[in-house]
């Protein structure tokens, strides 16, 4: 696309990709993905264009233009609101108003405790008795029973001293990161952590080093330098990676982190429901939770809510309590919700079912891609990863699948790396296999179409 046309096609011309080629809408679509970096979107692409820079919302009119005209192709997924209950089919409603049911792979529901009476049932009798919200931030008066007793219960169940409850998964991590180390401090953190690990320790003020994704012989090397540095270090991997569909090699990150004298978190967000005898996450899948410092996770995915945790030592939860920000200055976690995620912890700990779906139909997805030949690892995660690898077909290629009824988000940079571009396949305890089937018939034929098989 020059550079007039970038300038200015896409930020008055909605309606304009009806006229495009594939090969301009291609190149649409291949500059909305490199927009998606901030940094060179306003570092490079508003100069270029002439955006005013004195202007602070400048940037977010040319933004918009080029969204709309994304949009306007209507092979553009993001930002299509669901319209019925979560599970594993789905009504969805395009840009045009248009609705449409389809099979879900993009939701982290994986146990389908979302949709499940019980922890409706459990709301509304919470519903009665404590009203919607808290009301005020947690060291405020946004604090109630329901609160400390699902806290008490999150620390009995992960083996640990003391939990605290947190708005979002992602500041239940990133908070507690940025509250724990300090410019003398440094944190090392695995290469292909989430966004809420690298931003805690970019906020922590620390020294941030990464080792190469789950290598304990990479993390060694950080681990001897930072003993040779002043401060303390403070070690953070997640229990399951669902981009790259391993779990943490915890048997062996735990004794380095002990060989070091370093401190370990363990974000078990995507292993929660997934992993361990329980559902408890990785730490349990080795039985190594109680040599594990901090466990944090979220409930907003196998538990079917939203918030997020940490359990530890007495002493750390009480001196985060008051030290993050995401607890002091952000309203409380919703009592209402609090109930439900009490109830859906006791489900998922003993309806044994509902993983034993799961599982099944994890082996079952991924087997039917190697059927077809698809070069696919074994997958120890609640998600499938499918690599594709060619970031300039992903927008057009979900479309395809939306329009042949299979809903998959395309996973591109700034997520993964630029050339690394996949769909991960969440999967589902509810799927069926007329689910699963149909899906793989529909990869199986797109795969063919753009020359990935």
């Amino acid at each position: 696309m020059s550079k007039d046309t970038a300038g200015e096609s896409p930020a008055g011309a909605v309606g304009a990709p009806d006229a495009l080629t594939p090969e301009a809408e291609q190149e649409l679509f291949a500059l909305g993905l490199r927009l998606l970096n901030k940094d060179y979107f306003v570092g490079e692409y508003c100069p270029q264009n002439g955006v005013d820079a004195k202007d602070p919302f400048a940037k977010a009119r040319l933004f918009d233009g080029i969204i709309g005209s994304l949009k306007g192709t209507g092979r553009f997924l993001f930002g299509m609101p669901i319209v019925s209950k979560p599970g594993p089919r789905v009504t969805v409603e395009d840009h045009e108003g248009r609705r449409r049911e389809l099979t879900m792979f993009a939701s982290n529901d994986y146990l389908g405790l979302s949709a499940d009476p019980r922890t409706h049932e459990a709301i509304r009798g919470a519903l009665d008795e404590y009203g919607i919200g808290a009301g005020s931030s947690r060291v405020n008066v946004g604090y109630s029973g329901i609160h400390r007793a699902l806290e008490a219960k999150l620390a009995d169940r992960w083996g640990k001293q003391a939990a605290l409850l947190f708005p979002t998964g992602f500041d239940a991590v990133s908070s507690t990161i940025a509250a724990l180390a300090g410019p003398n401090d440094r944190v090392i953190i695995d290469a292909s952590s989430h966004a809420c690990i690298i931003d805690g320790a970019r906020r922590s003020g620390a020294t941030v080093r990464l080792f190469k994704h789950n290598d304990p012989e990479r993390l060694e090397m950080q681990l001897q330098r930072a003993a040779e540095a002043e401060g303390g270090t403070l070690v953070v991997v997640e229990g399951a990676y669902s981009m790259d569909g391993d779990i943490a090699r915890l048997d062996a990150i735990v004794p380095l982190c002990k060989k070091y004298g370093a401190r370990l978190m363990v974000d078990e967000a995507h292993a929660i429901g997934v992993r361990g005898a329980k559902g408890h996450g990785v730490a349990e899948h080795f039985g190594l939770s109680d040599e594990v410092d901090i466990i944090a996770g979220t409930f907003s995915k196998s538990l079917g809510a939203t918030g997020g945790f940490v359990a530890s030592s007495r002493e750390v939860v009480t001196y985060l309590n008051y030290l993050s920000t995401r607890i002091v200055f952000s309203a409380a976690f919703p009592p209402i919700l609090a109930r439900a995620v009490s109830r859906a912890i006791d489900i998922m700990e003993e309806d044994e079912a509902l993983r034993g779906r799961l599982w099944d139909n994890i082996r079952y997805f991924a087997d039917g891609f190697r059927k077809m030949g698809v070069d696919m690892p074994e997958v120890q995660v609640g998600a499938v990863p499918l690599r594709i690898h060619r970031d300039e077909i992903m927008v057009t290629f979900a479309g395809d699948l939306f329009d042949a009824g299979v809903f998959a988000y395309p996973v591109v940079y700034p997520t993964v790396p630029l050339g690394k571009s996949m769909f991960r396949l969440a999967m589902q305890s509810g799927h069926t296999r007329a689910h699963l089937d149909h899906a793989l018939e529909v990869f199986r034929g797109l795969l063919g179409k753009y020359g990935v098989l």
